[in-house]
């Protein structure tokens, strides 16, 4: 090779050199892009549950072979027992299977079959009621009669009052299968406004009940509190949910996510702890602050080197030590006294890493929560995680995604007052059916 043609050779591996390392540096930054895009789906406040580019990267590395289907040997199963029957019924055939001849004799054995079975699909009842005007002898008061099953205004009856909202809610339906449902099942006609019109009245009968949840959650000795957004007439508005140590639940729908709300239902000087995450709407009350988003931040450190990855080990070990007193139910001088201790390691762990530069978000996140950590430490049953106020804000989430938004302000106000007494009685373990029929009868009928 000639030095002419070396040279040519040696400027064109140059030139191309610099197209690669030009290439490479337009991939780091599209790279860098797409990762800051990638946060606002999957970061450390977003649940396990929902991240799930992590669950595909994850199913794809080191597959294991499916287990086969089904239950595992020696598994003792789940038969429902056989209940008691309602009615008896002898079957002795009228003629015989094989040549059809009537002339039949019942033996002394046979054969029983326990059936469960739902009654025929309920037609609309249409009844009058003749509420008559009494007066009493003794004051003189008159006054129409009340019936427990008439309400004063509207032509619908309890039960059918609870079992369009059961289909709205417990059923997650819309209006317009509502309506289709209700005309093929029950034979009844009703229009979508009509649907409309029910689900009104009931949350207007709803809203002494949930006037008085808000003073139990006040005088709660703590709350799990948390916020999703949700769109009402298609602007942005937010759904929050308190739930205190007795399952009381509330849902609030407001145009804020600010400390507004909070003074709102708790008033401004709030009795008891309030478990929460790290939104700074929450910073001026008494809190204990969420463990279980702590952990997603640490963990999001462990790739990023060693120090991250010790760091992540070194407040998981906290939290199993916090969990590990709470399980002994120890006093509550013992309580103040390991509280104290609890603190201490932690800012030793501040200042162990804080050294490390790449480790200066988690730090941050843990010297913001200093002092509210341990807090459940004082209230006995408490929990350190958020975790019951995010399982009670599910299902409002599923049905956001449902409805896709409120169409007036009225509809969100409305929804508060039946989710709420709904989310109690389920959390409470009680028959949402019969706390609903309980208040319609108390509100439309005799009160």
């Amino acid at each position: 090779m000639s030095p002419r043609d070396y040279i040519k050779q040696l400027e064109e591996t140059l030139h191309r050199n610099q197209e690669l390392e030009k290439e490479n540096d337009n991939l780091k930054k599209e790279n860098e892009e797409l990762k800051k895009k990638l946060l606002y789906y999957e970061n450390p406040n977003t649940p396990p549950s929902a991240r799930k580019l992590q669950k595909a990267q994850k199913s794809t590395e080191n597959t294991p072979t499916p287990k086969k289907r089904g239950a595992p040997n020696g598994h003792k199963g789940a038969t429902r027992p056989t209940k008691q029957p309602d009615e008896i019924i002898d079957v002795i055939a009228e003629q015989c299977e094989k040549c059809g001849r009537g002339n039949i004799e019942k033996q002394d054995e046979y054969e029983t079959s326990v059936i469960e079975e739902l009654p025929p699909p309920q037609k609309i009842k249409v009844t009058q009621y003749n509420r008559w005007k009494v007066k009493c002898k003794d004051c003189g008061h008159k006054f129409f009669s009340k019936h427990p099953d008439c309400p004063k205004t509207g032509n619908f009856g309890i039960f059918l009052l609870v079992y369009i909202v059961m289909l709205k809610f417990h059923l997650r339906g819309v209006i317009r299968k509502i309506q289709d449902f209700a005309l093929k099942y029950n034979n009844f006609e009703i229009s979508p406004k009509g649907i409309h019109d029910i689900l009104l009245r009931v949350g207007n009968a709803c809203k002494n009940d949930y006037d008085e949840k808000i003073q139990k959650i006040r005088r709660a000795k703590w709350r799990y509190i948390d916020e999703t957004g949700i769109k009402v007439n298609g602007e942005n508005w937010w759904l929050w949910i308190f739930r205190t140590e007795t399952n009381d639940t509330l849902v609030v729908i407001r145009k804020s996510r600010g400390k507004k709300v909070l003074e709102e239902i708790l008033g401004k000087e709030p009795k008891g702890a309030n478990g929460s995450d790290g939104w700074r709407a929450y910073s001026w009350m008494k809190l204990q602050r969420c463990w279980a988003h702590l952990l997603r931040v640490v963990d999001a450190c462990i790739d990023v080197s060693d120090n991250g990855k010790r760091l992540s080990e070194d407040i998981h070990s906290c939290f199993k030590e916090l969990r590990d007193f709470l399980d002994r139910d120890p006093s509550m001088a013992e309580r103040m006294e390991q509280k104290d201790l609890f603190e201490k390691e932690l800012e030793g762990i501040i200042v162990k890493y804080s050294e490390f530069k790449e480790l200066k978000k988690p730090l941050t996140y843990l010297k913001n929560g200093c002092g509210c950590w341990f807090t459940c430490l004082l209230y006995p049953g408490m929990e350190p995680t958020n975790n019951l106020a995010e399982q009670a804000i599910r299902e409002h989430v599923i049905m956001r995604k449902i409805i896709g938004c409120f169409r007036s302000v009225k509809g969100a106000e409305n929804y508060q007052y039946i989710a709420s007494l709904l989310a109690t009685a389920r959390l409470q373990g009680k028959n949402g059916f019969d706390e609903l029929e309980k208040v319609l009868r108390q509100e439309l009928c005799l009160s």
